[in-house]
């Protein structure tokens, strides 16, 4: 038993210490799923019918609910093969677990509404294989039970008969309707989760690889929440997007990233002429001898090799040497 328990204890270190990364990955991965479900809907609008109805039975939308279907399929995955969808909701629950929901309450938010995204999902998914899967038998019967000259009781196929009795469109069409009802509750529950995940961002100030991920996807920050990110900075960084922006350089020359760096200083100097750090670093780092070399082979200036950097504004090296993060 204390061996089980020392087990336990170990993967929560473990987890602890890479949570930092965990909660990046999963910001990113938000934003990866918001995407796709942004294809996955105008892949559902492209079911209009020339009346401007959404008609998912409609022989024309064949091909697009199948497209609906094999992007669900890779989103959601199975239990033994999980899809983005499922490990992003997974890592909702290990970052914000439900004991700690009253410490963290956007974190937990977040985590119920992804929750509540993946079982719409899970319903959605099935709704469009019945609709693939017996929309076509549906109108068949639809056809056999309406045509010209049919007399129930003259057909000896037990087919029409059972149409009489049992309008099999019927249910079809109300599936089609969930679907309908399901997709737009699933945009519901991502807009409401893109609300509560950008007032968490100043809760997430201390980490730097969030702030990082913030700049690397600033058109996507914009298109989802109408800012700048100079804007989303300022907010989590009592008004100042410089201090944003040397965070991310702070990061980026831990991982020795220089080109990084120095793009992201001379964007905090953009924001903040006055910014010592800023300017002190530019400074430095242009006046590498390893920056130059680069530079002069046209190669990307990327990984280069170790050098310290000290950081004089707090007291300690510029980058981890062996980290490379």
């Amino acid at each position: 038993m204390s061996s089980f328990f020392g087990r336990d204890r170990v993967r929560q270190s473990w987890f602890e210490q890479r949570h930092d990364h965990f909660v990046r990955r999963t910001v990113a991965d938000f934003f990866s799923f918001v995407d796709a479900f942004h294809n996955l809907y105008r892949e559902y609008l492209l079911c209009r019918t020339p009346e401007g109805d959404i008609d998912l039975l409609a022989s024309q939308a064949r091909s697009h609910r199948q497209r609906m279907w094999d992007q669900l399929r890779l989103l959601i995955g199975s239990e033994t093969d999980k899809g983005p969808l499922w490990e992003l909701k997974d890592t909702c629950h290990m970052i914000w677990p439900e004991h700690n929901s009253s410490d963290d309450i956007h974190g937990a938010l977040v985590d119920w509404l992804v929750g509540s995204v993946f079982h719409e999902a899970m319903k959605l998914k099935e709704n469009i294989y019945l609709l693939n899967a017996y929309g076509p038998a549906a109108r068949r019967i639809r056809g056999l039970s309406q045509g010209p000259g049919f007399d129930p009781a003259a057909a000896g196929s037990a087919l029409p008969r059972l149409s009489t009795m049992v309008d099999v469109e019927l249910l079809i069409r109300k599936i089609g309707i969930d679907v309908g009802r399901q997709m737009e509750q699933i945009a519901i529950l991502l807009g409401q989760a893109t609300c509560i995940l950008r007032l968490m961002m100043p809760e997430l100030s201390s980490n730097p690889l969030v702030v990082r991920l913030l700049i690397e996807e600033e058109d996507t920050i914009c298109a989802l929440w109408g800012e700048e990110v100079e804007s989303v900075l300022a907010d989590m960084f009592a008004g100042s997007a410089a201090r944003g922006f040397c965070v991310a350089s702070r990061s980026y020359l831990a991982g020795q990233w220089y080109g990084e760096a120095l793009a992201m200083y001379e964007r905090a100097l953009a924001c903040d002429d006055g910014c010592n750090e800023a300017r002190e670093k530019i400074a430095e780092i242009e006046a590498m001898p390893e920056v130059h070399a680069v530079e002069d082979s046209g190669a990307k200036p990327a990984h280069l090799c170790c050098r310290p950097l000290p950081d004089r504004l707090n007291r300690e090296s510029g980058f981890c040497r062996n980290s490379g993060s």
